[in-house]
């Protein structure tokens, strides 16, 4: 029995694992490379090119864990974002997390997670929030569920989990792919790979680019500190 179990659920995994196509809208985006970069004399962070954006990220994460009974993850990223359409480069500091505490299987306290960034030199609306999110029973099997949005400019996008295409078969307890959406308009995704990103962007000139270069580059320099399971 276990082993006819296990066949199902591999061949439900599989079903539910497979990429997503990318929709009509989707048809109108530039598809782009995220690669981090060394940047000589930086010895806390690297360098970054997507496209005509380019900056500096460093980042540090933490995890506590106390005799199964309390965990806490925290996450903290900084990075710049430079373009030809800003003056000066633009800071973005995020960070987050979550914790809980429990006995066993039982949960006393959990705090949801939360991870928000504040936009420095950038439009004075600037603003981005990521939550956990609920999915389908194999999307968590995937990867975490989370929803995400940023302000940006007057332009208001949203974010969520969805398997992408290059997106590797299973997230391992990672969060690898988005897409980004306007009202119900598929106009970006990210995929996060081991050693690079992918990236769609609205095509240059569109109202919505640096907004959705800067929720990509949010999304893709988030260490996720939370987890489905806890």
């Amino acid at each position: 029995m276990k082993t006819v179990v296990s066949s199902i659920l591999a061949a439900a995994l599989l079903v539910g694992a497979a990429p997503a196509a990318l929709g009509q809208d989707m048809a109108n985006t530039e598809k782009l490379s995220l690669q981090p970069k060394r940047v000589k004399g930086l010895l806390l962070g690297y360098g970054y090119q997507l496209g005509e954006y380019s900056g500096q990220v460093k980042a540090m994460n933490s995890q506590t864990r106390a005799l199964g009974m309390f965990s806490s993850d925290y996450a903290k990223t900084n990075f710049t974002i430079t373009s030809p359409r800003l003056k000066a480069p633009m800071t973005v500091t995020c960070e987050g997390g979550q914790n809980r505490l429990g006995m066993g299987w039982i949960d006393f306290k959990r705090n949801d997670l939360a991870y928000v960034c504040n936009f420095v030199g950038g439009p004075s609306d600037a603003s981005f929030a990521l939550v956990l999110s609920d999915g389908k029973f194999l999307d968590k099997l995937y990867q975490p569920q989370r929803a995400a949005e940023i302000r940006y400019g007057g332009v208001t996008l949203r974010a969520k989990t969805r398997k992408m295409p290059g997106s590797m078969p299973l997230g391992g307890g990672a969060t690898p792919s988005y897409v980004i959406l306007k009202d119900d308009q598929e106009v970006g995704g990210m995929v996060r790979t081991p050693f690079k990103g992918t990236v769609y962007l609205p095509v240059q000139g569109s109202p919505d680019r640096d907004a959705a270069a800067a929720m990509a580059l949010a999304l893709f320099f988030f260490t996720d500190p939370g987890s489905q399971t806890r």
